[in-house]
């Protein structure tokens, strides 16, 4: 007998699936203009609810439910493209890719459709991974991993301004998070450095 198909994608219309694939695929490509028209779609558009799920797995890795996974593969076969999209703990040694994908998750978070309910956590732990962790990326010092950890921080900002109301109680555990983080020695200065920008954006004094 055929397999089950996973309800949240078989009721995904192909509109839907091939948008995915097109930004996905825009993001993470090579040209420069085609990510912009993109990333400004996945700004603004309004009929892409029922994508969230899969975008912020995209940046995030992490599943809001169990039948995610399950989801994903199948929706991979009925694009006819591999499962493994990048996600910020796996691409730890590519600026470039870690910076594409905060900027899906900006274009996400400024997206006035959208709401992202309990997607709003995982977004804001991909940011703070971004902003604090010694990243692969940071051991060349040719690298500008600096430069990330400002706009993650920034990125971390405009989550609370915006989506405040779904992140009751988050707010204080992050600030005490990013300030154990500077009291701590062992830390590398990166990590240092990640947390005091979050504090600042963060309104910290």
């Amino acid at each position: 007998p055929s397999p089950a198909v996973p309800s949240a994608v078989s009721t995904l219309t192909d509109d839907l699936l091939s948008y995915y694939q097109h930004v996905t695929r825009a993001v993470l490509g090579d040209d420069p203009q085609l990510m912009k028209v993109a990333l400004q779609d996945l700004q603004s558009n309004s009929k892409i609810a029922a994508l969230l799920p899969y975008f912020v797995h995209v940046v995030s890795g992490v599943s809001a439910g169990p039948t995610l996974g399950g989801h994903l593969t199948y929706m991979a076969v009925r694009l006819n493209r591999p499962a493994p999209l990048p996600q910020v703990k796996s691409v730890s040694h590519d600026l470039q890719q870690l910076n594409r994908l905060l900027h899906v998750a900006r274009s996400l978070i400024q997206n006035p459709y959208l709401r992202l309910g309990s997607y709003a956590r995982s977004l804001v732990g991909s940011v703070l991974y971004c902003a604090l962790e010694p990243l692969a990326a940071s051991i060349n010092p040719l690298n500008d991993h600096w430069t990330l950890r400002d706009s993650a921080a920034m990125l971390l900002s405009r989550i609370f301004w915006t989506h405040g109301d779904v992140l009751s109680g988050l707010y204080q555990q992050i600030l005490l998070s990013l300030q154990k983080v500077l009291a701590d020695p062992v830390r590398p200065l990166c990590s240092h450095y990640g947390a005091v920008v979050g504090l600042h954006a963060l309104g910290w004094k």
